[in-house]
Parts: structure tokens; sequence; C-alpha cells
């Protein structure tokens, strides 16, 4: 028995990829006086959140394998905005929010939440609403493959 005929157009991974790339576009032109992307914007609001975290951990938060978040990482750190600290455990480094890290975050968290709102605002809250369970299930389901 076969299944339904499947057509490129109908590519879950590329309706998936569009529409976050215009989602980054709002988040990015929001957060442009700050320099940050709004993936560099999430990786330092986990490392302030989590801080001081591993590579490893952080890789799990965001789902992301570990040679693009050190990709994604070298901004942050060459700008002094996240650095290495020692964890005690010379196998094993741990990423900090730097003083400057943390001011920039401030800073650009408000810039954030007009980008999160311009975005809710266009949905509507059913729809926003309705976009984080369908992605909250889809991850639990996906994580198992």
């Amino acid at each position: 028995m076969t299944g339904p005929r499947l057509s490129p157009l109908d590519c879950t991974c590329f309706r998936v990829r569009r529409a976050a790339r215009r989602v980054t576009q709002i988040y990015s032109h929001h957060l442009a006086p700050t320099g940050l992307k709004i993936s560099q914007f999430s990786l330092l609001g986990h490392v302030l959140g989590q801080g001081p975290v591993t590579i490893g951990r952080l890789s799990e938060l965001t789902a992301t394998d570990r040679t693009t978040l050190t990709r994604n990482l070298a901004p942050l750190l060459k700008q002094g905005l996240v650095e290495r600290a020692d964890s005690g455990d010379r196998r094993r480094h741990e990423l900090v929010a730097t003083p400057d890290g943390r001011a920039l975050f401030k800073r650009a968290l408000p810039l954030w939440a007009a980008a999160e709102q311009e975005v809710r605002t266009a949905m509507g809250p059913r729809l926003t609403a309705d976009l984080h369970g369908a992605i909250d299930r889809s991850m639990e389901r996906l994580a198992a493959l």
C-alpha cells in the first residue's frame, strides 16, 4: 500500500524554514541597533539564564549540534560578551556572560520584546498559541527520532 503522493512543494522542512526566515527578519530588524542576530541574542540569554553552562548542555537546550553551536558562539566570544570559565575539570569548560554581555543583553531585551509583540500582533493570540503548541508537540515527537 502506498501513501499519498508527495510533492517537494509540500515539503514540511521548506515551510518551517520559510516561516522561520520571515520571523527572523522581523527580530533582526528590531535587534539591529545592538549588532546582535536573534541567534546570538538567544544564546546570550541561555548563557545568562543557565550560566555557567557547558557547551554540551547549551547544545541540548537549543537543540543545536555542537559544531553549529561552537560556530554561533564564536562572535560572542570574540566580542567579549561570553567567555570560557574554568569548571575545575580540565576536560570541560563552562561559558559565562561577561559584564559587557549582560549589559548588551539588558539593552537588547526591550528590542526583542518589541519584535515578539510585532509577531504576536500579526498572528493574533489564537494563532500564536496554536503555533507554540504545535511546535512544542512537534519537538516532543521529533526528539524521539
